[in-house]
């Protein structure tokens, strides 16, 4: 993406990370991403304030920088890329709240891989608001996730029904991580990375603070533990997840960087297996892999071949 303004989280980044090669920081990107669901796993915290503290932590992390800049990057932003970032802000939101709770209902390996569906709703709200198509071969990666998708379930709902109700939910999380992705996708091309996240984050520590007084949720009464996961989730997986890899983004091909967070199912999966000896049976196994191919092969021609657009208005 193209932006107007100095990436100033990613200069930071630039500095630090100077000396490492590009694909070190992809891995330890994909290594941080890939805890998430472990660490949600280690902890009995109601899952929305697992979502609180995770965003209430990581803008508290990104707030230094903010300040340092004396809120200059904020200055150019005008109504609409506030109302976009809130909108984001909720998307995420939702996206946390869901996926954390159907990692009470499903395993590690069903969660991980359903969430990561994502890009076949990116696909449908891209042609819904700008009439993107894809080369006809980048949808045959989607029939072979969706199929994937109906094995995996299927496979999950011979487990018993809190099973395939954690699939579900695991793909309400895949569709509000899209509706996040694409609001990231808009307020990217003129706002640096430092404004975005932090309204984005911001706005979504604000909604989930909202969300978990309504509720009648404690924030306190929680173990050192729990707070140690917390502030895990916060650095680990956001910083040092999603941020590294928006970092390796300008110096690798996206494809690359798209194809290797598929490494998340792979690497929770196994963290889970040793650490909570969580097995697949070969019809759950049989399903992950067929929507991991499928997966990698729509993001393989999604991004070798450039959409073409249909005419009409554009939202």
């Amino acid at each position: 993406m193209d932006h107007e303004y100095d990436d100033n989280l990613s200069s930071f980044f630039e500095v630090s990370l100077q000396m490492i090669n590009p694909y070190f920081a992809l891995l330890v990107g994909v290594l941080g991403v890939s805890c998430s669901a472990i660490l949600v796993k280690l902890t009995t915290a109601p899952p929305v304030s697992i979502a609180f503290y995770r965003m209430f932590f990581t803008f508290l992390m990104l707030l230094p920088f903010v300040i340092k800049n004396k809120g200059e990057d904020f200055r150019h932003l005008n109504k609409s890329h506030f109302i976009f970032a809130f909108i984001s802000g909720l998307f995420l939101s939702f996206h946390f709240i869901s996926w954390f709770t159907s990692l009470r209902y499903t395993s590690v390996a069903s969660a991980t891989v359903l969430v990561d569906t994502h890009p076949i709703f990116v696909l449908i709200f891209s042609y819904i608001l700008w009439r993107e198509v894809f080369p006809l071969k980048a949808y045959l990666g989607v029939f072979l996730a969706l199929i994937g998708t109906i094995i995996l379930s299927w496979g999950d709902l011979q487990l018993g029904v809190e099973n395939l109700k954690g699939d579900l939910l695991a793909l309400v999380g895949a569709f509000t991580v899209a509706g996040y992705y694409l609001c990231g996708r808009h307020l990217r091309r003129t706002m640096g990375i430092v404004p975005y996240t932090a309204l984005v984050y911001g706005f979504s520590a604000l909604f989930l603070f909202v969300t978990v007084l309504l509720m009648g949720v404690p924030l306190t009464g929680y173990s050192f533990k729990d707070f140690l996961v917390f502030l895990s989730l916060a650095f680990f997986c956001t910083i040092m997840g999603h941020t590294v890899l928006n970092w390796a983004l300008k110096f690798l091909p996206t494809a690359s960087v798209s194809v290797s967070v598929l490494g998340e199912p792979v690497i929770a999966s196994l963290m889970a297996f040793f650490i909570f000896g969580e097995n697949l049976t070969l019809r759950q196994l049989i399903g992950c892999v067929i929507i991991l191919g499928g997966i990698l092969y729509f993001s393989h021609y999604q991004e070798t071949k450039r959409p073409a657009r249909i005419s009409g208005p554009v939202n």
